[in-house]
């Protein structure tokens, strides 16, 4: 019996938001690099499961308190292990990016500081 494991797309970056401007961020000077919209939390395994990106990008103003409930079901499955976490935030917060970090959110990127950096 064979079982085919979790084979990460490096290239393909799932984004939960609402915004569709938030992806400008990730494309930005990366023609490399694929991006996958998804607007509802309800979407995000069976995208995961379909498209299997090696990057998963969470907008905490939009998902608000689910960020860590996904992100706690995605580091409880050993099926996942290869996939990055992103959170992308309006600005700094000590004690929610600890938390975020603690979860196991590997990247914490701000709205601020890159709409400033960009122009």
């Amino acid at each position: 019996m064979s079982t085919s494991g979790y084979r990460s797309n490096s290239k393909l970056i799932l984004l939960v938001t609402n915004n569709v401007l938030s992806a400008g961020i990730f494309s930005r000077g990366n023609t490399q690099m694929e991006l996958c919209h998804v607007d509802s939390k309800h979407k995000v395994f069976p995208y995961i499961s379909t498209l299997q990106p090696g990057m998963i990008v969470f907008d905490h103003d939009f998902l608000n308190d689910e960020v860590e409930k996904l992100v706690r079901r995605i580091r409880t499955d050993p099926f996942y292990a290869k996939l990055k976490i992103c959170c992308l935030k309006a600005s700094f917060n000590r004690k929610t990016d600890e938390q975020l970090k603690v979860t196991g959110v590997d990247y914490l990127v701000y709205k601020q500081q890159t709409y400033s950096a960009a122009y």
